[in-house]
């Protein structure tokens, strides 16, 4: 895929990282790929809301929102998202080199919908956190986004604090501290696991806002999708050898082996 971000533009996104916990690089897609992932969203989301299947939590994000889960099986275009440059040079900074990818999933936001609950991405592991993140996030843009339809909102520098004892009704009575961070459609936002954040309100009439999540975490951190499992067999050949990579197909300091150290298979060619 191509990019626009040059070198000047990630060290701002990590100074951006380090102060606020969250970056916005714009224009990282170009309208033409934007153009291309969309329409394959809008796919597979018809699809599943057609089929029944589209499991979305109403009591998180409201009556109109929709969650499309496991995309490395529903599109080479989301494969390409996941081992784009900007995005792995994103989590080289914040992670170990060898971080893997926890999950890709979509979310879209619908009209009449509410800010989801205010959290952090890392609120399975126990506190105190080491001083550094043990996840983070890249949400691709692939419409404007804007406080009206629902942006990500932030409460800048959380991510430094000390987390211990903010349980859900602490968190969310901090709400008015968020700020809303959109960007053009083909832009990303960048965020450390440890800072507070939230789906915005949907407040248009009839706008659907739709955003692709790479979740990715550090290589000694469980996964959120487990891979080996959810991907589909016929799927495996075509992935590159990073998507493989990222998937948890390679060891990590003896973690992940097959039978021992020694990897076999077709999947480790």
């Amino acid at each position: 895929m191509a990019t626009v971000t040059d070198a000047t533009e990630l060290e701002s996104a990590f100074a951006a990282l380090t102060r606020d916990g969250f970056a916005v690089l714009p224009d990282v897609l170009s309208p033409e790929e934007v153009k291309r992932v969309r329409a394959r969203l809008v796919e597979v989301a018809r699809s599943e809301r057609t089929a029944g299947i589209d499991r979305n939590p109403k009591w998180e994000d409201g009556p109109n929102n929709q969650r499309v889960f496991g995309l490395l099986n529903k599109g080479v275009e989301f494969a390409d998202l996941v081992e784009h440059p900007v995005a792995l040079g994103l989590m080289a900074h914040l992670l170990d080199p060898m971080f893997l990818l926890s999950s890709i999933t979509a979310n879209i936001t619908g009209p009449d919908g509410h800010p989801m609950d205010l959290h952090y991405d890392q609120d399975y592991v126990p506190v105190p956190w080491p001083p550094f993140p043990l996840v983070a996030n890249i949400i691709w843009m692939l419409d404007d986004f804007t406080e009206e339809n629902g942006a990500t909102r932030f409460i800048p520098g959380s991510h430094r604090e000390d987390h211990t004892g903010w349980t859900p009704d602490v968190m969310n009575r901090r709400g008015e501290e968020t700020v809303a961070v959109g960007g053009r459609a083909g832009s990303l936002v960048c965020l450390d696991g440890r800072v507070l954040h939230q789906t915005g309100a949907n407040r248009t009439a009839d706008q659907l806002r739709h955003g692709v999540i790479a979740y990715y975490c550090q290589p000694w951190i469980r996964q959120q999708e487990n891979a080996s499992l959810s991907l589909l067999p016929e799927l495996w050949p075509t992935l590159s050898p990073r998507v493989r990579q990222l998937v948890g197909l390679q060891m990590y300091h003896g973690l992940g082996c097959v039978s021992g150290p020694t990897q076999r298979g077709f999947r480790y060619r």
